[in-house]
């Protein structure tokens, strides 16, 4: 494959924005990446006229600033197909969306014991939720205070 022409990148505020074809791509600095000491960009991928060939890096890969730049000549010279990546990341969230329900389901099962030791169904729980809220904050304290063993307000 001849070599491509290089993609620039002009600033605009605090992204960097590259086209080439029908691809616009945009460089941003990564704020959820997990090694804050070292710079990182995630890449957005739009396409001018398929919608649904756009997609961002974020939460899937990282790039130093020169890692990103080469991976979107890498797009723009076919070597990186969209479609595959979409799928790649598709499975990606699925797999993470998974692995969340598990665990909340797990502390679910957990919180469901407790309440069933005490003898408490969930929805009970819920019923006295509710209760509780209309107390308001006076009614919470004066609860609060009671249980550390000073009584009832007096006025009563």
């Amino acid at each position: 494959m001849a070599k491509q022409k290089e993609i620039k990148f002009r600033e605009r505020g605090s992204v960097l924005e590259g086209r080439r074809g029908n691809l616009t791509f945009a460089l941003y600095s990564d704020i959820s990446q997990t090694a804050p000491d070292k710079r990182t960009y995630a890449v957005v991928v739009r396409h001018k006229d398929i919608e649904s060939l756009g997609f961002t890096t974020a939460g899937h890969r990282h790039f130093t600033l020169e890692g990103a730049k080469e991976f979107c000549q890498k797009i723009a010279a076919g070597e990186i197909d969209p479609e595959a990546l979409l799928v790649e990341f598709a499975a990606e969230d699925m797999a993470k969306e998974q692995a969340a329900i598990r665990d909340v389901t797990e502390r679910a099962k957990k919180f469901h014991a407790r309440l069933d030791a005490m003898g408490l169904k969930y929805r009970d729980l819920l019923e006295l939720e509710v209760l509780a809220h209309s107390l308001g904050d006076m009614g919470h304290n004066i609860l609060l205070g009671y249980e550390r063993g000073e009584g009832w307000p007096s006025g009563t």
